[in-house]
Protein backbone atom coordinates (compact mmCIF):
# COMPACT_ATOMS: atom_id res chain seq x y z
CA UNK A 1 0.00 0.00 0.00
CA UNK A 2 1.45 3.36 -1.07
CA UNK A 3 0.86 6.02 1.59
CA UNK A 4 1.02 9.79 1.22
CA UNK A 5 1.27 11.94 4.37
CA UNK A 6 0.21 15.50 5.12
CA UNK A 7 1.94 17.16 8.08
CA UNK A 8 0.68 20.51 9.33
CA UNK A 9 3.46 23.01 9.92
CA UNK A 10 1.87 25.52 12.27
CA UNK A 11 3.45 28.88 13.04
CA UNK A 12 7.06 29.16 11.92
CA UNK A 13 9.32 30.02 14.85
CA UNK A 14 12.25 31.11 12.65
CA UNK A 15 12.87 33.95 10.21
CA UNK A 16 14.96 33.69 7.06
CA UNK A 17 15.45 30.91 4.52
CA UNK A 18 15.70 27.20 5.18
CA UNK A 19 14.19 23.86 4.30
CA UNK A 20 10.58 23.40 5.34
CA UNK A 21 11.46 20.59 7.75
CA UNK A 22 14.07 22.77 9.46
CA UNK A 23 12.02 25.96 9.51
CA UNK A 24 9.00 24.34 11.15
CA UNK A 25 11.04 22.32 13.67
CA UNK A 26 8.81 22.76 16.71
CA UNK A 27 8.52 19.72 18.98
CA UNK A 28 4.97 18.98 17.81
CA UNK A 29 5.79 19.32 14.11
CA UNK A 30 8.92 17.20 14.49
CA UNK A 31 6.93 14.34 16.05
CA UNK A 32 4.34 14.43 13.26
CA UNK A 33 7.07 14.61 10.62
CA UNK A 34 9.01 11.71 12.15
CA UNK A 35 5.91 9.51 12.22
CA UNK A 36 5.08 10.49 8.64
CA UNK A 37 8.62 9.57 7.63
CA UNK A 38 8.13 6.12 9.19
CA UNK A 39 4.64 5.27 7.91
CA UNK A 40 4.41 7.15 4.61
CA UNK A 41 6.13 6.54 1.29
CA UNK A 42 5.99 10.27 0.58
CA UNK A 43 4.84 13.25 2.62
CA UNK A 44 4.47 17.00 2.39
CA UNK A 45 4.35 19.89 4.81
CA UNK A 46 1.09 21.83 4.96
CA UNK A 47 2.10 25.46 5.33
CA UNK A 48 -0.38 28.31 5.78
CA UNK A 49 1.87 30.50 3.63
CA UNK A 50 3.24 28.03 1.04
CA UNK A 51 0.53 25.34 0.70
CA UNK A 52 1.67 21.71 0.27
CA UNK A 53 5.46 21.70 0.05
CA UNK A 54 8.13 19.02 0.08
CA UNK A 55 10.02 18.75 3.38
CA UNK A 56 13.34 19.61 1.74
CA UNK A 57 11.97 22.58 -0.21
CA UNK A 58 13.60 25.91 0.66
CA UNK A 59 11.12 28.44 2.02
CA UNK A 60 11.24 31.85 3.63
CA UNK A 61 8.81 34.14 5.32
CA UNK A 62 6.85 33.75 8.50
CA UNK A 63 3.83 31.47 8.73
CA UNK A 64 0.96 32.18 11.08
CA UNK A 65 -1.42 29.72 12.62
CA UNK A 66 -3.90 28.44 10.03
CA UNK A 67 -6.79 29.74 12.15
CA UNK A 68 -5.41 33.30 11.72
CA UNK A 69 -6.43 33.21 8.05
CA UNK A 70 -9.76 34.76 7.09
CA UNK A 71 -12.44 32.17 6.17
CA UNK A 72 -12.24 33.06 2.45
CA UNK A 73 -8.45 32.64 2.51
CA UNK A 74 -8.83 29.29 4.30
CA UNK A 75 -11.25 28.17 1.59
CA UNK A 76 -8.91 29.20 -1.26
CA UNK A 77 -5.94 27.59 0.50
CA UNK A 78 -7.90 24.37 1.08
CA UNK A 79 -9.09 24.11 -2.52
CA UNK A 80 -5.58 24.70 -3.89
CA UNK A 81 -3.96 22.23 -1.48
CA UNK A 82 -6.52 19.49 -2.07
CA UNK A 83 -6.17 19.88 -5.84
CA UNK A 84 -2.40 19.42 -5.55
CA UNK A 85 -2.72 16.46 -3.18
CA UNK A 86 -5.27 14.72 -5.41
CA UNK A 87 -2.95 15.22 -8.39
CA UNK A 88 -0.01 13.69 -6.50
CA UNK A 89 -2.17 10.78 -5.33
CA UNK A 90 -3.20 10.02 -8.92
CA UNK A 91 0.30 10.49 -10.33
CA UNK A 92 2.04 8.27 -7.77
CA UNK A 93 -0.89 5.85 -7.34
CA UNK A 94 -1.09 6.26 -3.57
CA UNK A 95 -3.71 4.11 -1.83
CA UNK A 96 -3.89 6.09 1.39
CA UNK A 97 -3.56 9.70 2.52
CA UNK A 98 -2.70 10.19 6.21
CA UNK A 99 -3.50 13.63 7.62
CA UNK A 100 -1.43 14.79 10.61
CA UNK A 101 -3.19 18.12 11.18
CA UNK A 102 -5.30 19.79 13.83
CA UNK A 103 -9.06 19.96 13.65
CA UNK A 104 -9.42 23.44 12.08
CA UNK A 105 -7.11 22.52 9.21
CA UNK A 106 -8.65 19.04 8.74
CA UNK A 107 -12.13 20.55 8.72
CA UNK A 108 -11.15 23.21 6.18
CA UNK A 109 -9.53 20.61 3.93
CA UNK A 110 -12.65 18.43 4.10
CA UNK A 111 -15.43 21.03 4.11
CA UNK A 112 -13.92 23.73 1.90
CA UNK A 113 -11.46 21.71 -0.17
CA UNK A 114 -13.47 18.51 -0.61
CA UNK A 115 -10.59 16.38 0.69
CA UNK A 116 -12.49 13.14 1.30
CA UNK A 117 -14.39 13.07 -1.99
CA UNK A 118 -11.49 14.29 -4.13
CA UNK A 119 -9.01 11.83 -2.60
CA UNK A 120 -11.55 9.01 -3.00
CA UNK A 121 -12.04 10.04 -6.64
CA UNK A 122 -8.25 9.90 -7.03
CA UNK A 123 -8.36 6.29 -5.80
CA UNK A 124 -7.20 6.56 -2.18
CA UNK A 125 -8.66 6.44 1.31
CA UNK A 126 -8.12 9.23 3.83
CA UNK A 127 -6.97 8.50 7.40
CA UNK A 128 -7.00 11.09 10.19
CA UNK A 129 -5.12 9.50 13.11
CA UNK A 130 -5.19 12.65 15.28
CA UNK A 131 -8.97 13.09 14.99
CA UNK A 132 -10.86 12.28 18.14
CA UNK A 133 -7.78 12.15 20.37
CA UNK A 134 -8.35 15.50 22.04
CA UNK A 135 -6.12 18.52 22.44
CA UNK A 136 -2.52 19.01 21.51
CA UNK A 137 -1.10 17.50 24.70
CA UNK A 138 -3.01 14.24 24.18
CA UNK A 139 -2.04 14.19 20.50
CA UNK A 140 1.62 14.61 21.43
CA UNK A 141 1.37 11.70 23.87
CA UNK A 142 -0.22 9.55 21.15
CA UNK A 143 2.55 10.53 18.72
CA UNK A 144 5.18 9.66 21.36
CA UNK A 145 3.55 6.23 21.82
CA UNK A 146 3.43 5.56 18.08
CA UNK A 147 7.04 6.63 17.62
CA UNK A 148 8.14 4.40 20.52
CA UNK A 149 6.30 1.42 19.02
CA UNK A 150 8.00 1.92 15.67
CA UNK A 151 11.44 2.57 17.15
CA UNK A 152 11.19 -0.67 19.15
CA UNK A 153 9.90 -2.71 16.22
CA UNK A 154 12.26 -4.52 13.87
CA UNK A 155 10.17 -3.11 11.01
CA UNK A 156 9.05 0.46 11.82
CA UNK A 157 6.12 0.21 9.40
CA UNK A 158 4.85 -3.08 10.87
CA UNK A 159 2.18 -1.45 13.03
CA UNK A 160 0.43 0.50 10.28
CA UNK A 161 -1.91 3.38 11.08
CA UNK A 162 -5.52 2.28 11.08
CA UNK A 163 -8.42 3.93 9.34
CA UNK A 164 -10.01 5.04 12.59
CA UNK A 165 -8.65 7.96 14.51
CA UNK A 166 -6.05 7.27 17.15
CA UNK A 167 -6.01 3.52 16.61
CA UNK A 168 -3.61 1.10 14.99
CA UNK A 169 -4.49 -1.82 12.80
Amino acid sequence: METFGLVQAGACPFRGRGTAVDRYATAFFTKKAELAELVCDEWVVLSERHGAIDPDETVEGVDREFTALEPAAQARWSMDVVAEIASRVRKHEHDRVVVFADRPMRDALKERGGLLSRIAAAGAETVEPLAGIGGRERQERWLDEQLAIRRDAADPTAADLGSTSGELS
